[in-house]
């Protein structure tokens, strides 16, 4: 399921490892590629079963992590023009730690996620919710 966005990762990491600046519409359309591989997860990830989706979870949160990275990138597409710019060697670091990342951090950040959302905070805010909207309907 995500050998498409690991090959346009790998895409990526070649480019961004260049000691050269680095070609604004190939690193766009590798980014667009990636984004377009994300999404196809994305619409996975929300068919899938409960199970599936709990183990897709931190690798969702590491792919939507390094999007940020790569999209803050775009908005600032002069730092495609100096090789190893530290916005580059940061983007760097999280593809070349992937696995401890995903092991580690987001591993654990998926957990909290789920159950920040399935205890109590979800019926308080649900319950909160309602009474601002009967508060304001009258």
């Amino acid at each position: 399921m995500y050998e498409n966005i690991q090959h346009t990762v790998q895409d990526l990491q070649e480019i961004l490892k260049s000691d050269t600046s680095i070609n604004e519409q190939t690193y766009f359309e590798l980014v667009g590629r990636y984004s377009t591989e994300l999404k196809k997860i994305l619409a996975v990830y929300f068919d899938s079963a409960d199970k599936i989706g709990t183990q897709m979870r931190p690798f969702l949160n590491y792919y939507r992590q390094l999007q940020h990275y790569l999209v803050f990138i775009i908005r600032y597409p002069a730092i495609l023009q100096v090789p190893h710019h530290s916005e580059i060697l940061q983007t760097l670091s999280i593809i070349e730690n992937q696995e401890e990342l995903i092991k580690g951090l987001y591993t654990d950040l998926s957990k909290k996620q789920r159950n920040l959302l399935n205890g109590d905070f979800r019926k308080d805010l649900e319950d909160y919710l309602k009474l601002k909207l009967d508060k304001s309907q009258k």
